[in-house]
């Protein structure tokens, strides 16, 4: 079955000289599933032409001794890639592995005190 979350587009037609384009018109987060989406479409119950995107992975890509190394992450939600593309806007592109390092290892040690 397919998972990640879910965006549904719908196609506008060119209007006034612009290009034709997809306008998102929905999305489902990544507890839901492909049936879901589709069912979520019917139940607005509005003629057009729609595309489901499944976002499950992006790939960050960063340079390394003068070689594209690309890391994988997971996305869950469109907040998810937002946080996401902050961090890598707020990071200059350099992926912040010491920080997230520091930030696990806290954690760890909380659940440790329950």
């Amino acid at each position: 079955m397919p998972h990640g979350f879910f965006t549904v587009e719908e196609w506008q037609p060119p209007r006034k000289g612009a290009k034709p384009q997809w306008i998102p018109i929905l999305h489902l987060d990544s507890y839901q599933s492909l049936t879901r989406a589709i069912e979520s479409l019917e139940r607005r119950g509005q003629p057009g032409l729609f595309k489901v995107v499944q976002t499950q992975r992006c790939l960050w890509g960063e340079l390394e001794n003068g070689k594209l190394r690309l890391h994988g992450s997971h996305a869950s939600s469109p907040e998810s890639l937002e946080r996401l593309t902050k961090i890598f806007r707020d990071e200059g592109g350099r992926r912040p592995v010491e920080k997230a390092r520091q930030e696990r290892a806290k954690v760890k040690i909380k659940q440790g005190k329950k």
